[in-house]
């Protein structure tokens, strides 16, 4: 019993001094991911996700489907609308002008970003990532319907 506790240990330590130096400062790469859902009804939503400045930031669109006027639009990914449909919804109501209605934004502090269906951003400086749909707050209430995305960071 005593020899099997001893090669236990010692298989332990070993496999967590490699860990140990893999994982050196120098060396590291942290890697980490989370789905979040984000609503169409609502403005900016934080996805929970801290980046430092060069952290890479990777959002992927998973499922669901909204709506910026669910009594006049049809419910679409977070890739918005086509651009036939965009130029019928009024265009005051964009964050971003250059990119369609109902697309997904990103914000990391007051850096704004297209993510569309999927985006890899470099992060410009310190923040939490915030997510929301191409609609400006006060046009969110015929807003319909939320889409869920996958977020891995890597710096």
């Amino acid at each position: 019993m005593r020899s099997k506790l001893a090669t236990l240990f010692l298989a332990t330590l070993t496999a967590g001094s490699c860990v140990l130096v893999g994982a050196s400062p120098a060396s590291a790469t942290a890697h980490y991911g989370k789905s979040k859902w984000i609503s169409s009804e609502r403005g900016w939503q934080n996805a929970g996700v801290y980046v430092e400045p060069g952290d890479m930031v990777r959002i992927h669109y998973v499922s669901g489907r909204w709506t910026v006027d669910y009594r006049k639009f049809p419910y679409v990914s977070s890739a918005g609308y086509p651009r036939y449909i965009d130029r019928r919804i009024y265009q005051p109501c964009k964050i971003l002008s250059r990119h369609p209605h109902g697309s997904m934004i990103a914000k990391i502090e007051g850096d704004h970003y297209r993510v569309g269906s999927r985006a890899l951003i470099q992060a410009r400086q310190a923040g939490f990532l915030q997510l929301r749909v191409n609609d400006a707050d006060g046009c969110l209430g015929d807003n319909d319907g939320s889409v869920r995305v996958r977020i891995t960071v890597t710096n």
